[in-house]
């Protein structure tokens, strides 16, 4: 486990990378092996920031992990995309087909904070 921690005073400019699995049981472990393989590769990227990965215990939705990725910034975001497709280019992993094959369903999405108040001044 590892701390995921961020200031959106020090850095407003954060851009999150939000994914939502649905992984059968069946195909777990070699899912967050390969979780845990691209997560060792992010975390050298420059303007990383931070990842977090969610365990479902309850409640209605069809998601059983969900992870969240924090990057200084969308451009960061950005040019690690490039990065990691590259990398995966250079292994021979073709994501979409691993996830079909394991069954896993995955939607994603990008976000930035919103100009919200959160706290009382």
């Amino acid at each position: 486990m590892s701390t995921f921690t961020f200031d959106l005073d020090r850095e407003p400019g954060l851009y999150f990378l939000h994914d939502c699995f649905v992984v059968p049981e069946a195909n777990r472990a070699a899912f967050t092996d390969r979780m845990e393989q691209n997560l060792a590769f992010i975390r050298t990227l420059p303007g990383f920031r931070g990842h977090l990965v969610l365990e479902q215990r309850d409640g209605a939705s069809a998601f059983n992990l969900v992870t969240l990725a924090a990057w200084a910034s969308r451009e960061a975001y950005e040019d690690a995309g490039r990065e990691v497709r590259a990398h995966y280019q250079r292994l021979g992993f073709d994501l979409p087909a691993d996830l079909k094959r394991w069954g896993v369903e995955m939607v994603r999405g990008t976000y930035q904070a919103a100009a919200i108040r959160t706290s009382q001044p």
